[in-house]
């Protein structure tokens, strides 16, 4: 990796982040979904480029209600999305690490996240990066699955 720089969301970011989505998530739908909330604002984005090229994104909310139960302060935040078009590169601590800060300038007491059994290789990375494993849970759409927070 020569220049790795996290930044803010471009619009003309959406493309190669979808062609990144499509390297984890096989079904469409779930795919437009992502897209679309990168789209409306509903998700604040972070990119990782590396000399030009979209590497990787991460994203983060306002914790939604059916996480509420996982948290221990009165202001969380979901670490909603995180993909790197190549992993074991640092691409994607260095996303959460940039996530973590934003987070906190924002006032927001602590993260919580959750994957699915479908991306289990995944798990040993937010242990890694200190990530309090919670409990198992069961996603909106049925997908069994861990549940991760961290205080900011």
């Amino acid at each position: 990796m020569n220049k790795l720089v996290i930044r803010d969301l471009k619009k003309e970011d959406i493309e190669a982040i979808e062609n990144i989505y499509a390297l984890y998530w096989p079904d469409q739908k779930f795919r437009e979904r992502l897209s679309s909330r990168l789209k409306d604002g509903s998700v604040a984005c972070l990119v990782a480029e590396n000399n030009g090229e979209v590497v990787g994104v991460s994203g983060f909310r306002k914790a939604p209600e059916h996480m509420i139960e996982f948290t221990k302060t009165n202001n969380p935040a979901e670490l909603y999305i995180l993909a790197v078009k190549d992993r074991q590169q640092g691409i994607g601590k260095a996303l959460v690490e940039k996530a973590l800060k934003d987070i906190k300038n924002l006032n927001y007491t602590e993260v919580v996240l959750y994957s699915g059994e479908t991306h289990q290789d995944s798990w040993s990375f937010y242990d890694h990066l200190n990530f309090e494993r919670v409990a198992p849970s069961t996603a909106p759409n049925g997908e069994l699955g861990q549940i991760w927070r961290i205080l900011v």
